[in-house]
């Protein structure tokens, strides 16, 4: 019985033996087998039908009839409107626009083609240029229309990294696009055509200043260049504060570089802060008269002479905002540029 016993035994545990081994080889070639499938490359994903089709298709057929472009950012909401051949910003008092952004923005509209599927997740548009600007969010809504009720083109575009993004305000698939770079949106005054007056060093003749509240003075070029300036007679003696800082009174004018535009009737009437006329060598003389409204600085500008025509069309109604730079450069003291006597 023993001898029987002990049979029994030997065989269970051999029959154990042989499960265990099985078991283990099974594990084995199903690990491989998953091994094999996580190095298969993965199955490429269908492609959308959107996929490079434009994003806002007819619009150039049509382009001849836009009239209107409507902008909307986080900031402020502004209107792009043909007049004629030109076309103005309303909400700088009909102010006209750079005619070369109006370009790049037409062909951005009508070039922007579908890439390739971003997010659906709201939360993550910000990102890439594409949350809701009438929320906070960081894109730019462009509606494009004959400003008669039809609208060509309704998207939101933002910009990161150097790509485009774009997205239908009324669906949440954010999209990469492909096609020309739009221009900047996200403030109007950025589309104001502010070059007023050119204006070389060179053909300066005689640059008189009258700040208000300091004595008046006269700059005159100190070589035919234009690079150098100096204090005309009586005060040619006085020993300067620095050698280029009658430069920053004399080339104020050929260096304007306007950062905002107001209707003149908007500004005038607020503190005078000084004249500032700048005369050339061809007989043109430009006024450039100082305002301080609401602490910031403002200039009108007026022309008379040869060629003061050109310069008046640009600058006559309007009053145009100046940076801190070039308020400091039309109104500088005398007390500025030469020493304490």
């Amino acid at each position: 019985a023993s001898d029987v016993y002990k049979r029994q035994m030997q065989n269970a545990a051999g029959a154990s033996r042989r499960r265990l081994a099985l078991g283990a080889g099974l594990a084995g070639i199903a690990s491989a087998a998953l091994a094999a499938v996580s190095l298969m490359p993965a199955a490429p994903a269908r492609q959308r039908s959107e996929v490079g089709a434009l994003v806002a298709p007819g619009l150039e057929a049509r382009s001849a009839d836009l009239r209107l472009i409507m902008v909307t950012t986080s900031e402020e909401v502004y209107h792009l409107v043909r007049e004629g051949e030109d076309w103005v910003l309303p909400e700088k008092g009909g102010y006209r626009v750079r005619p070369e952004r109006i370009g790049e923005m037409v062909r951005a509209l009508t070039s922007l083609r579908y890439a390739r599927p971003m997010t659906r997740d709201e939360r993550k548009f910000d990102r890439i240029g594409l949350g809701d600007p009438t929320q906070g969010g960081t894109g730019a809504l462009v509606e494009a229309g004959n400003g008669q009720g039809d609208v060509f083109a309704k998207l939101i575009v933002g910009y990161r990294r150097g790509s485009s993004y774009v997205r239908d305000p009324d669906d949440l698939q954010g999209w990469a696009a492909t096609g020309e770079e739009m221009p900047p949106l996200q403030r109007g005054a950025r589309w104001l055509d502010l070059e007023v007056v050119e204006l070389d060093p060179a053909d300066i003749a005689e640059v008189r200043v009258r700040p208000a509240g300091s004595p008046g003075y006269v700059l005159n070029p100190a070589d035919a260049s234009g690079a150098q300036f100096k204090l005309a007679p009586p005060l040619d003696a006085r020993p300067l504060a620095a050698s280029f800082a009658p430069n920053l009174p004399a080339l104020a004018l050929s260096r304007l570089s306007p950062s905002d535009v107001a209707a003149e009737k908007e500004i005038v009437g607020a503190a005078a802060a000084g004249d500032h006329v700048t005369r050339t060598r061809q007989g043109l003389e430009i006024t450039a008269r100082a305002w301080l409204s609401d602490e910031r600085g403002w200039l009108t500008l007026s022309a008379a002479g040869n060629g003061s025509e050109a310069v008046n069309a640009r600058t006559a109604g309007w009053a145009f905002a100046l940076t801190e730079t070039d308020w400091g450069s039309f109104v500088m003291p005398l007390a500025a540029i030469v020493d304490p006597e």
